[in-house]
């Protein structure tokens, strides 16, 4: 089991000789609180144990017809009833991958009784897909099988073609932090099966209509621009979600059931820093548009924040910065992501992957001249924006865009 702090990179020979100047590696020290007073601890348990009951026993306020453009009147996706799959070998299949999406280290961990153990964090997948990911803003899956399918789509962070199976490896290796299945395991073809099946619930010709996940929540930059802000983001977190997540971040588990109630969402069994969900502007979409959990609404447009049933747009930013910048395992072939040309420069290539910026790590384009002050591809010379502002921003400020600047720099580079 892997645990927070530094880990070796590994397997990697003569490839690389500067990992330390990855920066990926700087990590801020365990910042845990000690002592929480025992009567509020007890509520913690007893709010947690009802919130609980809710989730497991209706879609809390995740509706199986999504929250469409026109404000509802149509509903582009509708989930299909489980009473609709087949009682054959591919119905078995369909309910086999629902079991472990909902179960993920019960069926693919240490005591799965697999060969060997597929993941080491204890999350389930629906613990970021919410309602096994039949639920709007939830990151859903019916448009797994539309996106990823054939060969699927070229993903510059991974350097392979993501269809539904590389797909499924980069959550197994990232989010949950262990290996990748086997492509012709019955594990692996059984959760293609439920994602495709969720797919039959698509009612539109355009599948990109229902897409609702983290990139479709629009959260602008926080006005003024500023930084997210950590500090005061363990606030936030401390009165809104550790009820639920734990003020060390451990969540609630059910150790009778081997699942999480409520995910670790920081610590040795939360996802890595190579996850989706580690960079900050996607994870922020889905705080806004999921939490509080059974109490967000994302599609409720109250114009006052004070009766709006999602945090605040800057409550949304300095919560999720203050989670990103806890303690967690680390993905040791981060070093592979997004490589420069040469290998030997352990340096992610902006120009593949330009507008990720908030890695927690510097660019490595552009440079600037400490003699004159010009810019510069020399990767001799400092970077202009430092690893802090790609990590919390801003990324734009008024005569200083930092996404545009990336985007010209790999557009000029493509052309």
């Amino acid at each position: 089991m892997s645990r927070p702090g530094r880990e070796p990179v590994g397997n990697l020979g003569d490839k690389c000789t500067c990992a330390n100047n990855f920066s990926y590696l700087l990590k801020r020290g365990l910042a845990m609180r000690h002592l929480i007073d025992k009567f509020f601890g007890v509520f913690v348990i007893l709010l947690g144990a009802a919130g609980a009951a809710q989730a497991t026993d209706k879609l809390s306020v995740y509706p199986a017809e999504w929250w469409s453009p026109d404000g509802g009147l149509t509903y582009p996706y509708v989930a299909p009833d489980e009473a609709t799959i087949p009682n054959d070998a591919t119905g078995d299949m369909i309910r086999y991958g629902k079991q472990i999406l909902e179960e993920t280290y019960k069926y693919l961990g240490p005591e799965s009784g697999l060969s060997q153990s597929y993941v080491a964090s204890q999350l389930s997948c629906s613990n970021c897909h919410l309602e096994t990911g039949r639920a709007a803003y939830g990151q859903p899956w019916a448009v797994v099988v539309n996106k990823y399918g054939g060969t699927g789509t070229w993903s510059a962070r991974s350097n392979v073609f993501l269809d539904m199976k590389n797909r499924i490896h980069d959550c197994t290796m990232r989010s949950m932090n262990g290996t990748k299945l086997p492509n012709d395991s019955r594990e692996l073809l059984s959760m293609i099966e439920y994602m495709k099946w969720l797919a039959t619930g698509i009612k539109v010709a355009d599948w990109k209509t229902i897409t609702h996940g983290t990139s479709n929540i629009k959260v602008s930059e926080l006005s003024p621009p500023r930084p997210a802000d950590p500090i005061r983001g363990k606030g936030v977190y401390e009165n809104n979600c550790a009820g639920c997540h734990g003020y060390t971040g451990e969540g609630i588990w059910d150790a009778t059931a081997k699942k999480y109630i409520y995910p670790a969402v920081w610590g040795e069994h939360s996802f890595n820093d190579g996850a989706g969900m580690f960079r900050l502007r996607t994870a922020v979409g889905f705080i806004k548009g999921n939490m509080p959990f059974g109490w967000a609404n994302a599609s409720d447009s109250n114009p006052d924040p004070a009766l709006r049933h999602q945090l605040s747009t800057q409550d949304a930013w300095d919560s999720m910065a203050y989670i990103l910048d806890q303690p967690r395992p680390l993905r040791a072939d981060n070093i592979n992501d997004w490589l420069y040309v040469r290998p030997t420069d352990c340096a992610p290539n902006w120009l593949l992957k330009v507008t990720q910026l908030d890695a927690g790590y510097e660019s490595y384009y552009p440079r600037r001249d400490p003699a004159t002050g010009k810019l510069s591809g020399n990767l001799d010379y400092p970077p202009k924006y430092s690893a802090a502002r790609h990590k919390y921003g801003p990324w734009i400020l008024p005569g200083d865009d930092m996404l545009a600047e990336m985007q010209a720099i790999q557009n000029a580079w493509l052309a």
